[in-house]
């Protein structure tokens, strides 16, 4: 083998190692993503029990309100 061949060897070597390297970045970046979209599923999803809750909470205070209204009538 002569150096140019070897030289051409080592840049191919450093090619694959580079593409396994951003490979491996990729990968690792697709899963924080996962990770991410989970838990802003889980935050949604309370907002949305918070609202239900909030809502229920007023309905349920005016209704009592009423009935507290009546009953000094």
């Amino acid at each position: 083998m002569t150096g140019d061949e070897i030289g051409l060897i080592w840049k191919v070597g450093g090619i694959v190692f580079a593409c396994g390297v951003i490979y491996g970045e990729l990968k690792a970046i697709r899963k924080d993503i996962a990770r991410l979209e989970t838990k802003q599923d889980k935050y949604n999803h309370l907002q949305e029990r918070v609202l239900k809750l909030e809502t229920w909470s007023d309905i349920h205070d005016k209704e009592c309100s009423c009935r507290s209204s009546e009953k000094r009538v």
